[in-house]
């Protein structure tokens, strides 16, 4: 290997860990703030109702959004479109923070919906440099680490909200300084990004030249990017779309009613609440940066995998649900979230697999939207189920959740790539 190549590789490796530090960054931001949005939304008059529809304001925006945002990295750069969206969510918090009436709260939520996708931007950025092979498990990494944010910072949140008479302010501003740090992390690892000529595209695209393709560039208006993304969707990843909504609707319909459930099933307090979520985001770091090796052990991505990992999720699930105590509860966490780590990377490997590179920041967007109409339906359906037939009932449909996404599995997911990525020689 020339020196040339091996100084490549450095700064592709580079870009990599810096791409880890902005998505724990983001993470620990989010975590600190949003366990104490909603006492907060309450101390301003908000009703559950409203604190409902505003949560829902924020997933509709995240749907429609996410697709527009991954298009436009493809087409003006991951550079870009990071550094905005930092800045942007920078806006959101600093606004949440400063919020003393309950319509300055929406605003801020209508930012942070807007402008929350550097979890996304980072995420195709970082696949961007890595090669296929490596894929999946600096995915699992990725998630790790960014998972590892909600270690701690439930519990910083919670210290200092019960400490501090303004303790939503002071989480708000700590989370303002995370996504400050992020975009400073971005603005360095810009500097990394490869000289030599076989890096000159990669260095158009991603870092500081605007870069549109000729055939593209009239086009470029919402009409024009949505009906493409509808295109690319259709065309390229329905099965993909299909189970990660199925897989993802499972998941969030359970955890939508997760403190509720704790309450009402063991008489918990938000104290134990905390160290449970603690616990989960523990687990859920470990699991995501055990994904890529779990993946390796099964030849790579395969149906085989998938379907056990579905049906591992549905077990879980199912004895989450039903446990009749709390050890039972946190040993159930552990199988659910194995799965869920292993179903995130895989179906993001496999979304990444399915287009070229300058499809990479769509695919990966619409992936979002679709979690994000998840996000938005599936409080709504959850406190539908437990007003009609108790608290056990979400669980139990998250259940039918999994199963059926294991038979999406079986019967529509293609496992062949439609392209073949030729950008992995540039980044080995």
């Amino acid at each position: 290997m020339d020196s040339g190549e091996a100084n490549r590789k450095k700064g592709n490796m580079r870009i990599v860990y810096a791409m880890h530090a902005v998505g724990f960054l983001d993470l620990l931001g989010v975590s600190l703030i949003i366990p104490l949005l909603t006492h907060h939304s309450r101390s301003l008059g908000a009703s559950a109702s409203t604190i409902g529809l505003m949560g829902s304001l924020y997933g509709g925006l995240q749907l429609f959004t996410g697709p527009l945002v991954g298009q436009l990295s493809d087409l003006y750069g991951r550079f870009h479109i990071l550094v905005a969206v930092l800045l942007g969510a920078s806006c959101a918090y600093f606004v949440a923070g400063i919020s003393t009436a309950l319509w300055v709260l929406i605003v801020a939520r209508i930012l942070a919906g807007l402008f929350k996708h550097s979890l996304s931007v980072a995420r195709t950025w970082l696949a961007d440099f890595v090669s296929h092979s490596e894929r999946p498990k600096h995915l699992g990494h990725y998630n790790a680490i960014s998972s590892a944010a909600f270690i701690v910072g439930p519990t910083i949140g919670g210290h200092i909200a019960s400490s501090f008479e303004n303790g939503f302010f002071i989480c708000s501003m700590l989370t303002v300084l995370m996504f400050l740090l992020a975009f400073l992390l971005t603005l360095i690892a810009a500097r990394w990004i490869p000289k030599n000529e076989s890096g000159e595209n990669i260095k158009r695209q991603l870092s500081g030249e605007k870069y549109v393709d000729p055939e593209f560039a009239p086009q470029l208006n919402p009409f024009t990017l949505l009906k493409q993304l509808v295109l690319i969707t259709w065309n390229q990843v329905p099965d993909i779309m299909l189970i990660r909504f199925a897989m993802g609707f499972a998941m969030i319909l359970f955890r939508s009613n997760f403190s509720l459930f704790l309450e009402i099933r063991f008489q918990s307090t938000p104290l134990y609440n905390g160290y449970i979520m603690s616990a989960a985001g523990l687990m859920g770091a470990i699991s995501s940066f055990l994904a890529g090796y779990i993946t390796a052990g099964y030849g790579g991505c395969s149906r085989k995998l998938l379907i056990h990992m579905g049906c591992l999720m549905a077990i879980a699930q199912a004895g989450m649900t039903f446990a009749p105590s709390y050890a039972l509860f946190i040993i159930s966490m552990i199988p659910q979230s194995i799965s869920a780590s292993v179903f995130r990377v895989n179906l993001t490997h496999l979304s990444v697999d399915r287009g070229s590179a300058d499809q990479r920041g769509a695919l990966l967007g619409v992936g979002q939207s679709v979690l994000s109409f998840a996000r938005m339906i599936a409080p709504f359906f959850a406190g539908v189920l437990t007003d009609l037939g108790g608290i056990l009932m979400p669980g139990m449909a998250s259940i039918v959740c999994a199963l059926v996404a294991c038979v999406l599995i079986a019967t529509r997911l293609q496992l062949a790539p439609l392209k073949k990525d030729e950008d992995d020689k540039k980044t080995q």
